[in-house]
């Protein structure tokens, strides 16, 4: 072990071939190794020199081997002798800065995730959460969330609701049982939003996904709609570490009654 933090990823069919497309860019995170459990009879006949690879044989509990991977894929750390864990999706996750230590990041927390983009959501249990955690990069203490990430497989071995039901069952568990423990990340932690490109999604009732034209403050980018547009972009200039903030035009006298609805009916179509 290089350090007391990991990251990990599952993969599984013909993309365990390609895989370092998009997790090798997390070799630009010090002192930490990448970890990538494949659910093949083989392994990968090409594999990256700086990547560790490992067999996992499929449980048939899951329904199907995709459940299963984005099932376990929070137990298999457990298997590393690390004290901390980034789990990232292995195909659609594109680290662009050097992260902090996981430790900072957790701030004491045992699980740490940034929400998905869209609005609250019903869950089993609390009821329903406005900070719905997108599953695709989790931030983990292992030894304090063992309980957690054990009763989130269980879940998932005890009932199909569907091939991406982990999401539910994560946020089930952490928002009912263990939000206590859990730290929000801001989304620069898990970049939804669409790069240069407009997408309508029936995920999200056919709402335009968000969309950005700049890189700059984005740590994690998380989404398959823009994965080659986001890896041209950073081979050809590394994102700034932060966006820059434009000022406020100074208002230089009183606005009237009109230039005040005017102005609140423009901050709404613009911001909100």
């Amino acid at each position: 072990m290089a350090d007391d933090q990991v990251i990990m990823t599952t993969v599984f069919g013909p993309q365990a071939e390609t895989i370092e497309k998009t997790f090798a860019s997390f070799l630009k995170v010090a002192n930490t190794e990448l970890h990538v459990f494949v659910y093949n009879p083989e392994l990968p006949r090409h594999r990256h020199p700086s990547l560790n690879y490992h067999l996992v044989k499929p449980d048939p509990d899951f329904t199907s081997v995709r459940r299963d991977a984005l099932f376990r894929r929070w137990t298999l750390p457990d298997r590393l002798g690390a004290e901390f864990a980034l789990v990232v999706d292995g195909t659609d996750a594109i680290c662009l800065q050097p992260l902090g230590r996981f430790a900072d990041l957790l701030r004491g927390g045992s699980v740490a995730g940034a929400p998905e983009w869209g609005p609250p959501v019903r869950i089993m249990g609390q009821g329903f959460t406005s900070a719905y955690l997108n599953a695709g990069v989790t931030f983990w203490h292992l030894p304090s969330s063992k309980e957690i990430r054990t009763e989130i497989e269980l879940r998932g071995r005890a009932h199909y609701r569907g091939p991406f039901d982990d999401q539910t069952a994560l946020n089930e568990v952490v928002h009912t049982r263990y939000f206590n423990k859990l730290t929000i990340l801001p989304p620069q932690y898990n970049w939804r939003a669409l790069y240069r490109k407009n997408f309508r999604s029936w995920h999200h009732n056919f709402r335009n996904w968000p969309r950005v034209d700049s890189l700059a403050g984005v740590q994690i980018y998380h989404n398959q709609h823009s994965v080659d547009a986001v890896l041209a972009a950073a081979a050809e200039r590394s994102p700034e570490a932060k966006a820059a903030l434009p000022a406020l035009p100074q208002d230089k006298k009183p606005l009237s009654p009109s230039q005040l609805t005017w102005r609140r009916l423009a901050h709404r179509w613009l911001y909100s």
